[in-house]
């Protein structure tokens, strides 16, 4: 699977839904350079999870519509987030899906979690593939909804 693939065309038609927006102008909006964004743009640099969170707040979408996972758009309103950590864990017991189990069916090291309970932040490639093995959305795996 190529994760991530539709991210830059769909960035770029959300910034025309929005007026032909100019990279510096989202860079500006989301406190990012405007060569970050012509990077994201041009597939010549991946995007973090904290600044694809930005992004989905700021277009109000789902990250789910902005990374390429669903077609569909939904609006999701942007609301504090809990640590990255505890929402995982939270998403793990409600599957009933250990920590072992995850590292065995991905190819996620086991190194991640301790770095994440130490407050480390994923990387947006990561929480797709632990949405996927979960089968949750990116939303609902962060934090951003209750769905």
């Amino acid at each position: 699977m190529e994760y991530l693939s539709n991210f830059p065309e769909r960035l770029r038609e959300l910034m025309f839904d929005r007026g032909e927006m100019k990279s510096e102008e989202l860079g500006a909006a989301i406190g990012v350079h405007g060569t970050n964004v012509r990077a994201w743009l041009n597939g010549t640099s991946l995007i973090t999870l904290e600044n694809a969170i930005k992004l989905a707040n700021f277009f109000l979408c789902s990250l789910d519509y902005l990374s390429g996972r669903k077609e569909q758009d939904e609006e999701v309103l942007p609301r504090p987030l809990p640590p990255f950590y505890e929402n995982l864990r939270k998403v793990m017991a409600e599957k009933q899906v250990t920590r072992y189990r995850i590292v065995r069916d991905t190819d996620i090291r086991d190194l991640y979690f301790t770095k994440w309970r130490k407050g480390a932040k994923p990387d947006l490639i990561t929480v797709i593939k632990l949405a996927d093995r979960l089968e949750v959305s990116l939303d609902y795996l962060v934090g951003r909804t209750d769905y």
